[in-house]
């Protein structure tokens, strides 16, 4: 049943908190974290450090194009500046469509599990192994990787139109099919 699934979950965060290795490895990720939005004002800075999470973030756009047959046309996470900002990467396609184009664009969310593996697969158990420098690179890289998942602003205007209509067409399915209705209950 669905709530076994969440219980089991539940139980595995819950255990997972009391792991050797857990709150110091979260702490420098937080620090790493914090590190990254303090270098926002610095846009090199942050482009430099970000480079490991906007190679992902990237690369999630470009995967999940991929699949969605887009065509991805090109990739780049060399910084740019455009007008008063800077474009910390990106990735062109032939075939966004108002059926992928949501996907595509929100695809850097997909990330987060990445984030949680890498703290917990790597980061955790190279604390306990006293592998310092292994600890401090998996934990630069798991912040960048959170860091990068939060969909840039023009990612979110991209999937604004297909996430409109897929609003649209999955309400209408709930008040034209009962049977929609019952699938939440």
């Amino acid at each position: 049943s669905p709530r076994i699934g969440t219980m089991g979950f539940v139980e595995h965060i819950r255990s997972t908190l009391h792991h050797s290795g857990f709150v110091p490895s979260f702490l420098l990720i937080a620090f790493f974290f914090i590190l990254l939005i303090r270098a926002c004002s610095m846009r090199w800075a942050m482009a430099i450090l970000a480079l490991p999470g906007t190679f992902a973030h990237e690369l999630a756009h470009f995967v999940v194009g991929l699949i969605l047959r887009a065509e991805p046309a090109g990739f780049s996470v060399l910084p740019r500046r455009s007008g008063n900002t800077w474009i910390l990467g990106e990735v062109s396609f032939h075939r966004i469509s108002i059926v992928n184009g949501a996907f595509i664009a929100l695809a850097p969310i997909m990330l987060l599990p990445a984030g949680w593996l890498c703290l917990i697969h790597i980061a955790m158990p190279a604390w306990v192994a006293g592998h310092w420098v292994a600890w401090l690179l998996a934990s630069y890289f798991t912040a960048t990787v959170v860091f990068a998942s939060a969909p840039s602003l023009m990612d979110i205007k991209a999937a604004i139109p297909s996430l409109i209509m897929y609003v649209a067409a999955f309400s209408m399915c709930w008040l034209a099919f009962p049977i929609v209705r019952s699938w939440v209950h």
